[in-house]
C-alpha cells in the first residue's frame, strides 16, 4: 500500500484519511462500541490508491527516461532488487542530475522500498479501529462527490509541488467517478457498523419506565371503556 507518499501532497490529511479506513471488512464490536477494519489491503479503496499510484510511477519513469535514457530500467532493476542493480545513491544522483525535483522513493513502490528511504513515521497515520464517533462523523462527511475535495487539494498542492505531484492530480481527475464509489461502498460499511452497535445498546431504564406506564394507561384505558360499556348494557336492560 503506497498512500503514505501520497500525504506530503496534500493540504490536509484528513481528506484522504477516510479511504484508508477502507477494507475488505469492516466489524462492529459491540462491547468497546468500535469500528474495527480488517483485510485492508483487499479494500476496494486501496486497491484504487494502489491502481492511481502505479500508473503515476508508470508515466513519471517514462517521462525521465525519455531525458535519460535507461534511468527507467536501472530503477526497475533496482526495485527488483537485481545483482548488479544502481544503489539509491547512484540514482538519486541520476535524478538530481537532469533535475527532475523528486527523491527516489517518490517513484518506487512503498513494498520495495529501501528501509533507508521511508518515513518510520508514515505508518502511523493509517487508523484501523473507530470509536462510534468517529465511525459517525466518516459516514456522514462521505457525500455524493467526495472526490472534488480531494482533486482540488491534490491540485493544489501540485502547483507547488513535484511533476509526480502534477502527474497524481491528472490522473485522479480521470478516476473520479471510482473515487466516489469506493467512498460510497465505504460510507453503506460504516453505516452497517453503527446500525449494528446501535441495536446492540441496551434500552435506556427511562424509555422502559416510559414504556411500562403507556402499557399500564392502555389497560386502564381499555379496563375503563369495558366497565362503562357495562354500566350501558345495565342501563339498557
Amino acid at each position: 500500500m503506497r498512500l503514505s507518499k501520497i500525504f506530503p501532497a496534500l493540504v490536509a490529511i484528513s481528506v484522504i484519511s477516510t479511504p484508508i479506513a477502507g477494507a475488505a471488512t469492516l466489524e462492529a464490536d459491540t462491547s468497546q462500541e468500535k469500528c474495527v477494519a480488517t483485510n485492508t489491503d483487499d479494500s476496494a479503496v486501496v486497491h484504487f490508491w494502489d491502481s492511481l499510484e502505479d500508473d503515476v510511477r508508470e508515466q513519471r519513469l517514462d517521462e525521465l527516461d525519455a531525458q535519460d535514457p535507461g534511468i527507467k530500467a536501472a530503477i526497475e532493476s533496482y526495485i527488483a532488487q537485481d545483482s548488479g542493480a544502481p544503489t539509491s545513491a547512484e540514482l538519486q544522483t541520476r535524478l538530481d542530475n537532469i533535475q527532475s525535483g523528486e527523491g527516489l522513493a517518490m517513484l518506487i513502490p512503498e513494498d520495495s522500498t529501501d528501509p533507508a528511504l521511508v518515513d518510520p513515521n508514515a505508518t502511523e497515520q493509517f487508523k484501523t479501529e473507530y470509536t462510534y464517533d468517529e465511525a459517525v462523523s466518516i459516514a456522514n462527511s462521505i457525500t455524493d462527490d467526495s472526490a472534488a475535495s480531494v482533486l482540488t487539494q491534490l491540485q493544489e498542492a501540485a502547483e507547488a509541488s513535484t511533476r509526480t505531484a502534477e502527474i497524481r492530480a491528472e490522473k485522479f481527475a480521470e478516476r473520479t467517478d471510482d473515487y466516489n464509489q469506493t467512498q460510497q461502498a465505504l460510507k453503506a460499511d460504516f453505516q452497517a457498523c453503527i446500525d449494528t452497535i446501535d441495536d446492540a445498546r441496551p434500552i435506556p431504564t427511562q424509555y422502559l419506565i416510559l414504556g411500562g406506564a403507556i402499557a399500564v394507561a392502555i389497560i386502564a384505558l381499555g379496563a375503563r371503556a369495558w366497565s362503562n360499556s357495562r354500566k350501558t348494557s345495565k342501563h339498557g336492560a
